[in-house]
């Protein structure tokens, strides 16, 4: 088989003409459009079919199939390759290499190879590298932020380019640049170990962000890293954890050729631990920062107002029902969006169980239909099993309660896929308010899990029953 790896070229190079420059097993080209250089490419033969890209089927019912593949090897070698010839010519030209996204092509040498190969190409793209699914009105509240610092501006910038070091892979220029935010914002312009050490211990953003990274992430497998056993230690002085990260920052930020204990630029996995964890800490420190701007009265009662004037706004009708005939609520909202989200629903779900326990109706509200007002078209519905219309209005097993499973369907990448999860809980029976009460604690179980999580459907089971307890679906109208 064999294996072509390409890099695109990001600057303009005129080149009068390109052949393959074969030697051994490599064959060097560029691929020119017309006869301007666009891709610098390099070709591995006779690789064991083995290392092409395969579908793996999904392990479980409702999971996601992988896409894998072996020849992760060859793709460091081209880099080390195309590194090695872009020094060698940087004397005559420059060329701008994207070394951060790829295509790996692989060709059948042979008859018997083009069945075991069933995925011609790969790409690695940075379509969808540090992209999360974002509803437009937190950007257009960033856009009603007024300006903010230069130095804020300056440091964030350190922040962006780290992320976007780590989605590459460049996990030692991904630290570097996070440790060079917290230089900006907290170190004063010194650049002493002992001196940045007692900065940073000094700074409460820092230490706050710092030690809730060290909570959040002690179970992750990157408290094992071993540029981290100090960080992670539960006996070691905040001041030593720090000093951990400082004294890798001084080994990642200087390279020699004389020492044995050199970093090697094209082989950067051993650093994505402490990456991953210096981001967790910067990431905190700039996302408070967002929150309280974005989430600030003024730039929502701007952005609302520049949302009711032009027209840029969804009406939505609450209905909810009640076991006692009593006025049940209706709730009339609005919202800034021209789009029916399922994060929209999730909202007014909240919203309206929120209005619901205010006028003190939760305790006997079983059922919320909302409908857009516009066009009459659903929105979601929300209801509790047939245990709430039962004179007891409550549900209780035998044994008590045990556990609660929550299984839900979310939107990704295109498609609809099924996760859940299961909690303990205790007591000998749920009535109605702890319902929606579970229901309140799920929702916020998954959006912590991931902010960006589209739920389109939701059901709570109790202990090992299968019939659900409460469900929550949204209408066909509801895309993502």
């Amino acid at each position: 088989m064999i294996i072509t790896i390409s890099f695109q070229v990001k600057n303009y190079v005129e080149v009068m003409e390109g052949w393959p420059i074969k030697i051994g097993d490599k064959t060097f080209f560029l691929e020119r459009e017309g006869n301007v250089a666009k891709r610098v490419s390099i070709s591995f033969s006779n690789v064991d079919v083995g290392h092409a890209a395969n579908f793996i089927p999904p392990t479980s019912e409702g999971g996601v199939p992988e896409i894998r593949f072996g020849s992760g090897v060859h793709v460091h070698q081209a880099i080390q390759y195309i590194l090695n010839w872009q020094a060698v010519v940087s004397g005559l030209q420059i060329f701008d290499i994207d070394y951060d996204h790829y295509e790996i092509r692989f060709h059948p040498q042979t008859i018997e190879e083009e069945g075991k190969i069933s995925l011609k190409s790969f790409s690695r793209t940075g379509k969808d590298a540090s992209n999360s699914a974002c509803d437009f009105e937190q950007i257009g509240r960033a856009f009603c932020v007024g300006q903010i610092e230069d130095t804020r501006i300056e440091s964030t910038s350190h922040f962006r380019e780290g992320r976007i070091a780590f989605e590459a892979g460049r996990y030692v220029d991904s630290f570097n640049n996070m440790f060079l935010f917290l230089e900006t914002r907290y170190c004063d312009g010194k650049t002493g170990t002992g001196k940045q050490v007692a900065l940073l211990e000094k700074s409460e953003p820092f230490c706050e962000a710092f030690q809730q990274a060290i909570q959040r992430l002690k179970t992750d497998k990157l408290s094992s890293s071993r540029h981290l056993s100090v960080v992670f230690d539960t006996d070691a002085s905040i001041s030593n954890k720090i000093k951990q990260v400082v004294e890798l920052r001084g080994k990642l930020r200087h390279h020699s050729l004389k020492s044995p204990h050199r970093w090697d630029p094209n082989r950067q996995d051993e650093y994505e631990m402490p990456a991953r964890f210096l981001s967790a800490v910067v990431g905190e420190i700039v996302l408070k920062e967002s929150i309280d701007d974005i989430y600030s009265p003024k730039a929502l009662e701007q952005f609302m107002s520049l949302s009711v004037e032009g027209g840029f706004e969804t009406k939505f009708r609450v209905k909810t029902y009640r076991l006692e005939r009593e006025p049940a609520l209706v709730l009339d909202m609005s919202y800034p969006t021209t789009v029916i989200s399922s994060k929209v629903c999730l909202s007014t779900a909240r919203n309206a169980l929120h209005a619901c326990n205010q006028n003190d109706q939760l305790a006997d509200t079983v059922r919320l239909d909302t409908v857009q007002s516009k066009r009459n078209l659903e929105l979601f519905t929300l209801e509790l099993g047939t245990w709430a219309y039962t004179e007891s209005r409550s549900l209780r097993p035998n044994d008590g309660l045990k556990t609660i499973r929550c299984s839900f369907e979310n939107f990704k990448s295109g498609i609809i896929v099924q996760n859940e999860f299961t909690f303990p809980v205790g007591g000998e029976f749920v009535d109605i308010s702890y319902a929606w009460k579970l229901l309140a604690y799920c929702f916020d179980w998954i959006e912590e899990k991931d902010p960006t999580t589209r739920v389109m459907t939701l059901k709570l089971f109790l202990n090992k029953f299968d019939k659900e307890i409460l469900s929550y679906r949204v209408g066909p109208q509801v895309r993502d």
